[in-house]
């Protein structure tokens, strides 16, 4: 009986030990974090602007493209307890951000106009991203930032 419940004890204290949960340090969270960023970053600085706002909804639509499979690698990265909250805010926004730009996508493809639909979006995503901005800011990863063209 006794050796039973040691043998048990001592693998409840390797299974601890050996990070059961899954999380990642900060600092791997921050790395692999970073290395998605930049890459998805990279691509997204590829798609060229639209001469003209009827091309709008396919350069929305290339962005998604890009974006999407960025959010699914960042959602499979596990913050450790002490960064949970705040990267899961900035996954939220960011899954906020993905569900505006198709919003955007499907108004265009209805037909709407792509001035009012652009300038819609844009004021819908400011405050999204300036939540986003302020997760990845906290969590040191300024590579998921938003990045925004100056005029």
């Amino acid at each position: 009986m006794i050796r039973t419940l040691a043998c048990a004890l001592a693998c409840a204290i390797l299974l601890a030990g050996c990070g059961g949960s899954g999380a990642l340090s900060g600092d791997q969270l921050r790395s692999r974090a970073t290395a998605l960023c930049s890459s998805a970053g990279r691509q997204t600085d590829r798609i060229p602007t639209p001469p003209t706002p009827d091309g709008g909804e396919a350069f929305l639509r290339r962005g998604i493209a890009v974006l999407e499979p960025e959010f699914k690698g960042l959602k499979k990265l596990k913050a450790p307890s002490e960064l949970a909250q705040v990267y899961a805010t900035g996954l939220g926004a960011f899954n906020q951000k993905l569900n505006a730009l198709k919003s955007a996508v499907r108004q265009l493809g209805s037909g709407a106009n792509p001035v009012t639909a652009m300038t819609d979006l844009q004021q819908r995503l400011a405050p999204i991203e300036t939540a986003e901005d302020g997760a990845w800011q906290a969590l040191e990863v300024p590579s998921c930032m938003n990045r925004r063209s100056t005029p």
